[in-house]
């Protein structure tokens, strides 16, 4: 039978087509056995997820796989670089340590190079590479000339590496504060219920001992222990809330004098106890509204209060205020008390806050400022003290933004 022109014109080309698909095949099984070759010559066992690149020692060039180059944001097909082009790209932090690690392999004191640092990216974007390599040939004279070697883009590994490292870092801290913290709040309360129970103690043994004037000091003195205990029970349940991890925000819009009226009802007869003029003054308050959590705001000027009052002397005066600024809102108390010093405010910054005693020798525990800077932090406002031995403190919460 003899073949039409049709059908040996078909054969032709599917002839053509395998012997082309053969070529191909024969193509990449040579670059696979090369790119094997290499790779036993560096002795890795695997390829970098950005793959290899290789540098002329003689010439200066480097042949990077284009990931690399399209991780850097460079066109692989226009951009061409020197040995010199990349170095300039590693971070100015981390630019002398790569360097050092190439000159040890250079000069033979390092099997290989490897090396960690940052790059910057053609639009200044900070990458994190790991690179290892080795010298495949040398010149004549048994210099370096050709290196190669594989490329990591570990950005994503560092970036959680960091993060680890700062909640560690956080975590030793908290820590630290928190076992500080129980130990004088053990000791504190511990003292406090004490002298409850002494002075208990003392009552029902004897009660035919003490004079009638004698009894009304013995219960003025269990009311102000009650007082005490009762006042740093509650500071440590705010403080352990603080700890959580963070505390539970109900931020709600409402206008400041009112919870300067609550306080200074609150804090009236304490005022009037020790003759301290407490002031409020409303008008200049009553158009000021903040989107803050009102119980945290209250929390953090009963402390303000507390110290205010302890460490103003009889016939002194404290203020409770609101003012606005260019960053916010300034909520706060000023008094004319004994003030503080520079280095006192420091260690209430620092977590670092310390007890003394009052103008009528009043005890605390010196935790009250610390949880106010806690809770004011986690809010996301800002803790202003401002003082003068002698002359007063003035204590306010910034609260960012206007209503």
């Amino acid at each position: 039978m003899k073949n039409s022109p049709e059908v040996v014109k078909d054969l032709k080309r599917e002839l053509e087509e395998c012997q082309a698909e053969i070529k191909e095949l024969k193509k990449r099984e040579k670059e696979l056995m090369e790119e094997k070759a290499r790779d036993e010559k560096l002795e890795f066992a695997w390829a970098g997820n950005l793959g290899h690149w290789e540098m002329d020692y003689v010439t200066r060039k480097v042949h990077a796989n284009p990931l690399k180059l399209e991780a850097l944001e460079y066109d692989p097909e226009k951009d061409f670089f020197s040995i010199e082009d990349f170095v300039e790209m590693i971070h100015p932090e981390d630019r002398e340590e790569a360097n050092q690690a190439m000159r040890e392999h250079l000069r033979g004191e390092k099997p290989v190079y490897e090396t960690e640092y940052r790059i910057l990216t053609r639009t200044g974007k900070v990458k994190w590479f790991y690179d290892r390599g080795k010298i495949i040939e040398k010149t004549k004279g048994g210099a370096p000339h050709r290196i190669r070697g594989i490329v990591f883009d570990i950005t994503e590994r560092k970036i959680a590496e960091n993060k680890l490292f700062d909640s560690e870092k956080a975590l030793k801290k908290s820590n630290k504060i928190m076992n500080r913290m129980m130990r004088i709040m053990a000791h504190d309360l511990k003292n406090s219920l004490g002298n409850v129970v002494s002075l208990f103690e003392m009552m029902l043994e004897s009660p035919e001992d003490f004079s009638e004037e004698e009894k009304d000091h013995i219960m003025r003195e269990l009311q102000e222990a009650s007082k005490n205990s009762y006042t740093l029970l509650e500071n440590i349940l705010q403080w352990a809330s603080t700890h959580k991890g963070s505390i539970d925000q109900k931020p709600e819009k409402f206008y400041v004098a009112s919870v300067l009226e609550e306080m200074e009802n609150l804090f009236k007869q304490q005022a009037n106890q020790k003759q301290i003029h407490l002031i409020h003054k409303g008008k200049k308050t009553q158009q000021i509204k903040v989107a803050y959590d009102y119980n945290v705001l209250k929390t953090v000027l009963r402390n303000f209060l507390t110290n205010a009052l302890k460490y103003t002397e009889t016939g002194g005066v404290v203020t409770l205020f609101a003012e606005t600024t260019e960053q916010g809102v300034l909520i706060g108390v000023k008094d004319t008390g004994i003030g503080m010093t520079e280095q006192q405010i420091l260690k209430i910054m620092k977590d670092k806050g310390e007890s003394r005693l009052g103008t009528n020798q009043e005890k605390g525990t010196g935790m009250g400022l610390l949880i106010s800077r806690e809770l004011i932090e986690q809010t996301g406002a800002e803790l202003v003290i401002q003082s003068t031995p002698g002359k007063g403190t003035k204590m306010a919460v910034r609260i960012l933004g206007i209503e």
